[in-house]
């Protein structure tokens, strides 16, 4: 008897079909998939900064160490994966020189330059630093709250130094530049294509209100760094947009614009550079004294200027964080009004600002109300718009 023969038997077996590998793609259901199966391995990592880890350490009171846990950073490892891929980085890079500053990334001033100089796109970038000599400015100096008019104080305060002018300058890729060439002035001389920044010096610093800022760089011997940071990053701005592209202004030009107080709830308070001007108008600068400084014609000696004198005015001392969780927690377990009265008068004390200082005022006057008066009169609040025995 014959046997029959399966018709598959006979069919030559394929080799299965491999699935092309899947690049990240926040538009496509297997690259978002993909994208977030990365973003979960950079987040249990502790060589990531703190805002892209599940899980960040919170120093308690007495010294022990806590985890707590942060609900952005996945998020935070989506965003940096979709901007290292649009800009063409390695993740691991914009993670690191990326910093989350109010909701907004922004790329350090040395990553901006190590970009613009790995580019290729020109030759790497130089420095031409220049002396203009001494000169007097005015700033505005942020100073406590101020109840009666709901803002904050400034006062005006005039501070001499050197005006010290930095150029950031490069010339066009594959550009045979001539022998003798080392300084800006050379090059103009030369007529070659050269590339510069805008101009950055002290005078702009006062003006622009970076060197007012508490803790300001500008104010200390790194003055130098400082131009040359902001020189790079103006050129970078101008001249190489898509190497920065998405990141606004750097990490530097973001903490010297704006004065950033975290509280420990993570509250932020902030003072810009329109609030440090206010209403006056920046007066030009008054020049002191003009020996020995380099003109504009002058051929300048490649030697950096001598660092000006300290500033007259002195640097606040930054407090201990304020804990607005606890005396919150404290606020409803208070029984009497006394109690709640010292609590009070805590909270005065602080002089956070008003993003932390309002809730806890208004949780204040609730508490306050609930309780059976009493005669003795709580202390000040600063928010209190009507008027109340405890809160004169």
């Amino acid at each position: 008897m014959t046997a029959t023969t399966d018709i598959t038997q006979l069919r030559t077996p394929r080799p299965p079909v491999a699935e092309p590998d899947q690049a990240v793609d926040l538009f496509t259901a297997k690259g978002f998939e993909l994208a977030i199966r990365i973003g979960k391995a950079f987040a249990t990592s502790n060589a990531v900064p703190a805002q892209f880890r599940n899980f960040t350490e919170k120093k308690e009171k007495g010294g022990a160490i806590v985890l707590v846990e942060n609900p952005a950073a996945l998020g935070n490892c989506i965003v940096a994966i979709e901007t290292a891929r649009a800009v063409g980085m390695s993740i691991t890079a914009v993670m690191q020189q990326a910093n989350i500053i109010e909701g907004k990334l922004s790329w350090s001033a040395q990553f901006v330059i190590g970009a613009i100089n790995a580019s290729g796109r020109f030759t790497p970038l130089r420095f031409d630093m220049k002396a203009k000599g001494p000169m007097k400015a005015t700033y505005r100096e942020k100073q406590g709250w101020n109840n009666e008019k709901r803002g904050f104080d400034f006062v005006d305060r005039t501070v001499e130094v050197d005006n010290v002018e930095c150029i950031a300058w490069a010339l066009p890729r594959n550009f045979a530049c001539p022998p003798g060439i080392y300084t800006l002035k050379q090059a103009r001389d030369a007529n070659l294509p050269v590339i510069e920044s805008a101009p950055v010096s002290m005078k702009m610093a006062v003006e622009e209100g970076w060197y007012a800022k508490p803790g300001s760089k500008w104010q200390t011997e790194m003055r130098t760094l400082m131009l040359q940071y902001r020189a790079g990053a103006f050129f970078g701005r101008i001249h190489a947009p898509d190497i920065v592209m998405g990141m606004g202004r750097t990490t530097e030009e973001v903490v010297d614009m704006q004065t950033i107080e975290v509280a420990s709830d993570g509250a932020v308070t902030s003072v810009t550079t329109e609030q440090l001007r206010g209403d006056r108008k920046v007066q030009p600068a008054e020049v002191v004294n003009q020996v020995n400084a380099v003109g504009a014609d002058d051929e300048p000696t490649g030697e950096v200027p001598p660092p000006p004198p300290p500033a007259t005015a002195a640097t606040p001392t930054p407090g201990p964080a304020f804990d607005a969780e606890g005396l919150a927690e404290r606020m409803r377990a208070a029984k009497d009004r006394s109690s709640l009265d010292a609590l009070g008068k805590e909270l005065q004390a602080a002089n956070v600002g008003e993003e932390v200082s309002a809730p806890l005022e208004e949780l204040f006057l609730e508490l306050l109300d609930a309780l059976p008066a009493a005669p003795a009169p709580a202390p000040t609040s600063r928010r209190a718009s009507r008027p109340a025995a405890s809160m004169e």
